[in-house]
């Protein structure tokens, strides 16, 4: 068995939808995509169907564009197939939860919003109250121009120096776990080591969505980090590609989605945190 299920569900799309061989390839191939992007983002223990929330489904898409660079198109059928199998599975009470609902609305052949120019206003951010200091400093270090893989290996060390501002640093410095020595991940595990993916991440700082008006990944701070640099008419696209570690052809690829299916928002901080 390569996925959970999977001799159940091929018999339900047999027998129910009456698929062929050849689309039942298809379908398999990009279940099987997602489960194994969602094993190896979590540990082994937590990698369980009841477990799945749709920022699991949303992280494994985004990667889809932005580290496969797939079309619109072809985003647009993984998520169809992983609708229908998680429907599957709901239907046939095999999993508690349908983690489908939030994402319905996922349009890929429609322009997306993306929050632009929030990187300078990180210092005021970090003193909204309540917020939690896991959605500051994942901003941080995408802030700093690091890759999402990255962010999540950071050392305090690593960034302390390249914060300009004071409050950020010693925002930092108060809200690093220094138990386990003098050099912590920024983003560390309560025994002082680092997340494998942002899964518990992005949990822990879903509640601040609302704070700062968009969604608080590491997948969707980059693009719109991204997005926030191509913005700039300044900058020479070999300044772009080292400032944004990209080559030619991803740098096109990312200019061409700006252009053509995104929506671009200043961001602003809600007058009641100012």
């Amino acid at each position: 068995m390569k996925y959970p299920y999977e001799h159940e569900f091929f018999e339900y799309c047999k027998t129910e939808k009456h698929y062929t061989d050849g689309t039942m390839l298809i379908v398999t191939r990009s279940i099987l995509t997602f489960w194994n992007y969602y094993k190896t983002s979590n540990n082994e223990s937590e990698a369980k169907l009841n477990n799945i929330q749709a920022s699991d489904i949303q992280n494994f898409l985004n990667s889809l564009e932005t580290k496969l660079n797939l079309k619109k198109n072809t985003i647009n059928k993984y998520l169809s197939h992983i609708r229908l199998y998680f429907t599957f599975l709901y239907s046939h009470h095999l999993i508690d939860n349908y983690p489908m609902l939030e994402i319905n609305g996922r349009k890929f052949n429609r322009k997306h919003i993306y929050v632009i120019n929030w990187m300078d206003k990180l210092p005021q951010i970090a003193q909204i109250p309540d917020i939690h200091p896991v959605t500051v400093k994942m901003m941080l270090g995408i802030s700093l121009g690091y890759l999402p893989e990255e962010v999540l290996r950071l050392r305090y060390d690593d960034v302390f120096s390249q914060i300009t501002s004071y409050e950020l640093r010693r925002y930092l410095k108060l809200n690093c776990d220094f138990t386990n020595g003098d050099n912590p991940y920024i983003l560390s595990k309560k025994k002082g080591g680092f997340y494998a993916s942002d899964f518990h991440l992005a949990q822990e700082a879903k509640p601040d969505r609302d704070l700062i008006g968009m969604d608080i990944t590491l997948q969707n701070l980059r693009l719109s980090y991204v997005y926030s640099i191509l913005n700039n008419k300044n900058l020479t696209d070999e300044q772009l590609q080292r400032k944004l570690k990209v080559n030619a052809k991803s740098l096109l690829y990312y200019r061409q989605n700006m252009a053509r299916y995104n929506t671009l928002t200043e961001f602003q901080l809600n007058e009641k945190n100012d």
